[in-house]
């Protein structure tokens, strides 16, 4: 447990000053903005379908929870492996105690940190563009809370297999290109068919914060969300284990 609060503590120094939760706010913001924008310009429409505050919140998400996000997690990932690349980092673990699986999971609790943390910014910054706005009626902040809270459990999917995207791609335009590509399929899933848009990983932000529902999960809901999250994590991490020990190989 030390030794992996250590890992973290040097991802961090390592990782301190690249920004990644400024480029990561800077995704939900601009996220934010655009959907406040289009919720003003519809305003008298979705005051008839919704509270306003709910209606609010799923502008502000659906864009930073479906194409933002994702895209600026792979942007401070992708720029986390080049750096090791660059330095040759990787190859230190030879001859150091830090097994490989150890050094991925370090990245990745940091990654998912980073997140959480945006998460929780990100809803502050809300609630302060809503009251702004002066938006009627008494916001829940607890169930706005808990879609947030589920919003960051949907990204540790995302996060593994970006690493492991990261580590194949080596290059970092090829991996912001490889990034970009399957973030476009899961909003063309998502549009076509949103059951199984559910099953896509990088949609799990999105279905997590309730952007496009604006309702609670149901049983079959929940049980689809946590195994999509589960199974994709494990996939992610377990590539980029494989992955990162072939490149040691060489």
């Amino acid at each position: 447990m030390k030794n992996m609060l250590n890992l973290i503590y040097a991802e961090y120094l390592k990782n301190k000053r690249t920004w990644g939760i400024i480029i990561l706010l800077v995704g939900s913001v601009l996220g934010s903005l655009l959907g406040t924008f289009l919720y003003v310009a519809n305003k008298q429409v979705f005051i008839q379908n919704h509270t306003q505050w709910l209606a609010l919140w799923g502008e502000s998400n659906l864009f930073a929870s479906q194409i933002f996000l994702p895209m600026f997690l792979g942007i401070i990932i992708g720029n986390n492996v080049k750096n090791e690349l660059n330095n040759n980092n990787l190859l230190r673990i030879i001859v150091s105690p830090v097994k490989v699986a150890q050094l991925i999971m370090s990245k990745w609790l940091y990654m998912i940190f980073l997140e959480l943390i945006n998460q929780i910014i990100s809803l502050i910054i809300f609630l302060i563009i809503g009251h702004l706005l002066n938006l009627p009626e008494v916001v829940n902040i607890g169930r706005l809370f808990i879609w947030s809270i589920l919003g960051w459990v949907g990204s540790l999917g995302i996060i593994s297999i970006q690493l492991w995207i990261a580590m194949r791609a080596k290059n970092f335009t090829t991996n912001l290109l490889i990034n970009f590509g399957v973030i476009i399929v899961g909003l063309i899933i998502s549009i076509a068919n949103s059951k199984l848009g559910s099953f896509y990983p990088y949609n799990q932000i999105m279905i997590g914060l309730h952007a496009k529902t604006l309702t609670s999960f149901d049983q079959s809901q929940i049980i689809i969300f946590i195994l999509v999250i589960i199974l994709s994590t494990l996939f992610g991490l377990s590539a980029t284990n494989i992955t990162v020990k072939k490149m040691l190989l060489k």
